[in-house]
């Protein structure tokens, strides 16, 4: 899969996990899966995908402006974690109308730009490695996520 069709699936991914919150036990409910497709996608456009386009004079500023979406996303999710009840669902509604606005900016001009810039071939290479990077971080945060449950989970005695 090309880089900007993985992207591109990631985006629908996060996309149809918003249209599935749409009441407050649907949003307190996904928001941990939300999150983490946020931060892998995050991941994946700062250290790999940006990083590649950046040196080009005609994406340098639209990289740099959804650089600062994520910036404002992730503060968003940090913010979501310690808040309940009105407070949650406006913060929520505040960070799917961002989450938007970041994927529309992105395949509308973003990508297009990116399409007119490098062939075929680069796009596929740039994509293998988008993945092997996806699955290697989703391995380091689940395995992460699995300690801490073991931590915070009661310890048995032996009897």
């Amino acid at each position: 899969m090309n880089a900007l069709e993985l992207l591109k699936k990631d985006h629908q991914t996060i996309s149809d996990l918003f249209a599935d919150a749409r009441t407050y036990i649907d949003m307190k409910r996904l928001f941990p899966s939300i999150k983490t497709e946020l931060e892998t996608h995050a991941h994946l456009e700062e250290t790999i995908f940006y990083p590649e386009y950046q040196r080009h004079d005609r994406l340098k500023d639209l990289v740099q402006d959804a650089e600062t979406q994520h910036a404002l996303i992730k503060d968003l999710l940090e913010d979501l974690n310690n808040q309940e009840g009105p407070e949650f669902e406006n913060s929520f509604q505040t960070l799917m109308a961002e989450v938007q606005l970041h994927i529309t900016e992105e395949e509308n001009e973003i990508f297009p730009q990116i399409r007119s810039l490098v062939d075929g071939p680069d796009l596929g290479d740039l994509g293998e490695a988008l993945e092997t990077d996806k699955l290697e971080y989703q391995l380091i945060h689940a395995s992460g996520a699995a300690r801490l449950d073991e931590a915070a989970a009661p310890k048995k005695l032996k009897a």
